[in-house]
């Protein structure tokens, strides 16, 4: 068997665009915290959102995927555990 987490509720798409947003963040958050990219990505917007439904925001995907797979930011600073716990089975190989 593939190393890696089986494919959530069988959708090998999502999986995989899942771990590839979770991939960005670890290797983002690795960086120097006076990184361009780093202060961008942990940058709050000041001011109201718009009324009616929020759009979805690509932190809260990744902070709801981290929730789903019971991992925390700090986790991404060790890259072997981060990568173990983020990866999921390549849907080719199945």
């Amino acid at each position: 068997m593939p190393p890696g987490i089986p494919c959530p509720r069988g959708n090998p798409v999502k999986s995989k665009a899942r771990e590839s947003r979770l991939r960005w963040f670890g290797h983002v958050h690795r960086k120097e915290q006076e990184s361009n990219l780093r202060q961008v990505m942990d940058m709050e917007v000041p001011g109201r959102r718009p009324r009616g439904r929020p759009r979805g925001r690509w932190r809260d995907l990744v902070d709801r995927h981290m929730r789903e797979l019971r991992v925390v930011p700090e986790d991404a600073d060790d890259r072997d555990f981060w990568r173990r716990r983020t990866r999921t089975a390549d849907p080719s190989l199945g």
